[in-house]
Parts: structure tokens; C-alpha cells; sequence
């Protein structure tokens, strides 16, 4: 049952204007002893109270007839009193005054309380406005109001914008990258291939700083305090030049790689990896505003350059070769037929060659 709020009795209301009958001070201290008076409105001056006079004190009180103490004679019937003497005033003194009479102070009244009509036992929310903190709860017994059905409206609905997450793990990429394993580096370039060339639309998301950083320390990994391939490996490996045959456990032996061959590979792979992203970079820029990014802009591409020039493995130049002829654009022409002539030239024939398939590609580009 909801709870009806106490009502406040009539007096004092906020706002009206009542003047409550002033009572009289009957305050004993206030009385006077010797002139006793009472503030009674009206009473301006007090009275003198009556203060009766007495005869002499040797006046007798009683005029009754005197009859010995002891009468053998039978009593006689009691005559009627006689009336005492009127007392004796002398000259000058006041005649007595009847009695004051005062009046009686009115009894103080007061305003009726009002009465309000008893409260219903269940208040409809509707019809009482209570501040919003003080919303009566309706009792449980009470039935759930009435909610009026939805409007439906044939304004489009406009969703919420929704944090689309990447569809790549990037920091999974750059872990990879990152992890002194070998073979982990190598599988996480491969993979970046194959996004590249598979998913096209998600390639733009490896297209970040920390990829960039991560390999180019991969090509600047110094390989030469690491294990190289042992003796066996390199005697087995001369046999299969020259075409002679061997076990099939040799040949295994031969082919697999040396810590230090698979950091030189990673290199390989690190620089061809580069250049996935950088055209992936370049094409971007390209869409967005219409405007070529020049060669040495590029992300990490001066490293590339410079790894075909000053790299002494002749398998890394050649793979800096691959690298700069992928990302060719009629704009970076001229840059790389300089870079691809100078190649030609290299002392390791593989590169040489590797320089002039460039330059025959590029002469066909418009």
C-alpha cells in the first residue's frame, strides 16, 4: 500500500497570515503584593482593593444576651440571633466599596486544524506530482501498468558506428619477426607473401612501422659469429656440383642449412618483403591522391640500395636486384636503370645477370 505523506497541521501554514489572541500574563512575579493588580487589557489604572474596618478591640464581637454558665432552671427556647452591630467608622476614613468585579480574560482560541478527506488506499501515479526522487513504488501486488506499443517510424535506422577490429594480427606478425628463430623469421616473411599476393584488401595493414623496423634489422643481422655449414657438408655438396652420386642421408646432409646460411637467406627474404610492402605503400598513396611517392621516399628502400652496393654476398645482391625490379613504376625509371647498369657490371656473374634482366624489364615498361 503506497505510503501517504504526513500532513502538517494547519498552524503555522507557510504563507498565511494568522494572529494568535495574545493570552494574559498571570505570572505570579508580576503580581504586586501590597497593590495587587492583573494586566488585563482594559485596565489602565489599577484599583484599590476594599480593606474592611473594625471596630475598637474593645468593642464586643457578639451582642448575644448573656446567661449564667450553670442554670438548674429548664433551659429556655433559643431566641432569635440578633444581628451583629454594623461596624464603627470614624470621620475622615473611606466608606467601604462594593466589591470589584473584574473581567475574566477570554479563553484563547486557535484555528481549527483542517480535515482532509482520507486518502484512497491506492494513489494513481498519474494524479500525484511527487518530485522525481520521491516517485511512489508501486506495491507488488499492484498490476504493471499499461505500456503503449512503439510507434514505428519510417525514418531509416542509423546503426552505431562499430570499432572494426583488424582482420590481421600484426603484433603476432612483428613477434615473429622479431624471435632470434630462424625458421620462425622465415615462415613469417612467407606469410607475408602470401597475404600480398592472396589478400590484397587486408595487405595495407602490414604496411606498418614496426614491420619496417623489424626487417631491416633482419638484414642488418651480423651472420658472421654464427655457425656456418661444416666440412662434410661443404665435401658432400662439391660431390653433387661435380654430379657424383650419394647416399640419400649425404644428400640430406647437404641440403640442409647452417644457422648462418639461414640468416643470409633471411636477408634474401627480408629485402623481397620490403618491396611487397613498399608497392603495397606506393599504390596506396597513389589511390588517395592521385600522386606518385618518389623511390627514395619509400619505406626502407634506401636500405635495399644499399644493400645491393655494399653487401659481400653475392646472393643478397642479387636478391636487392629482385627486389628494386618489382616495385618499378615508369616514374622510378630512370633511378633504377642508373642503379640496375651500375649492377651490371658486379664481379659475381649471377649478379650481372640478375642486373641485366632487370634492365631488359624495364625498358618495357612505358
Amino acid at each position: 500500500m503506497n505510503q501517504v505523506p504526513m500532513m502538517q497541521p494547519i498552524y503555522p501554514v507557510q504563507g498565511a497570515n494568522y494572529a494568535l489572541p495574545q493570552q494574559p500574563s498571570y505570572n505570579a512575579v508580576k503580581i504586586d503584593i501590597h497593590n495587587p493588580s492583573v494586566g488585563t487589557p482594559g485596565m489602565t489604572q489599577p484599583q484599590q482593593m476594599y480593606q474592611p474596618q473594625y471596630a475598637p478591640v474593645n468593642a464586643p464581637i457578639y451582642n448575644y444576651p448573656q446567661a449564667p454558665i450553670y442554670c438548674p432552671c429548664p433551659m429556655p427556647a433559643p431566641a432569635e440571633p440578633v444581628a451583629t452591630q454594623a461596624p464603627v467608622y470614624y470621620p475622615g476614613q473611606p466608606l467601604p466599596q462594593a466589591p470589584v468585579t473584574y473581567p475574566q480574560a477570554p479563553a484563547a482560541t486557535y484555528p481549527q486544524p483542517v480535515q482532509y478527506p482520507q486518502q484512497p488506499a491506492v494513489i494513481e501515479q498519474q494524479n500525484v506530482n511527487y518530485p522525481p526522487q520521491m516517485q511512489p513504488v508501486p506495491a507488488p501486488t499492484q498490476a504493471p501498468a499499461q505500456v503503449p506499443a512503439p510507434q514505428v517510424s519510417n525514418a531509416p535506422v542509423v546503426e552505431a558506428p562499430q570499432n572494426v577490429a583488424p582482420s590481421l594480427d600484426l603484433n603476432g606478425f612483428i613477434s615473429r619477426l622479431t624471435n632470434p628463430d630462424f625458421e620462425g623469421q622465415a615462415a613469417a616473411m612467407e606469410d607475408i607473401a602470401d597475404v600480398v599476393n592472396k589478400q590484397p584488401e587486408k595487405a595495407s595493414e602490414l604496411v606498418d612501422k614496426q614491420v619496417f623496423k623489424a626487417l631491416n634489422d633482419i638484414i642488418s643481422f651480423d651472420s658472421s659469429k654464427v655457425e656456418g655449414p661444416s666440412q662434410k657438408q661443404i665435401e658432400i655438396r662439391q660431390k653433387l656440383v661435380q654430379g657424383e652420386k650419394v647416399s640419400a642421408e649425404d644428400e640430406k646432409l647437404a641440403n640442409a642449412y647452417s644457422p648462418k646460411e639461414m640468416a643470409e637467406r633471411n636477408k634474401s627474404y627480408a629485402l623481397f618483403s620490403i618491396a611487397l610492402l613498399d608497392k603495397v605503400y606506393a599504390q596506396e598513396i597513389k589511390k588517395l591522391s592521385n600522386n606518385t611517392v618518389p623511390l627514395t621516399d619509400l619505406p626502407s628502400a634506401v636500405n635495399v640500395v644499399n644493400q645491393l652496393k655494399d653487401n659481400p654476398n653475392p646472393m643478397v645482391r642479387e636478391s636487392a636486384i629482385e627486389a628494386l625490379s618489382y616495385i618499378q613504376e615508369p616514374e622510378y625509371k630512370k633511378d633504377l636503370t642508373t642503379l640496375f647498369t651500375v649492377a651490371k657490371n658486379d664481379q659475381d656473374a649471377s649478379v650481372a645477370n640478375a642486373a641485366q634482366a632487370a634492365l631488359d624489364k624495364l625498358d618495357k615498361v612505358a
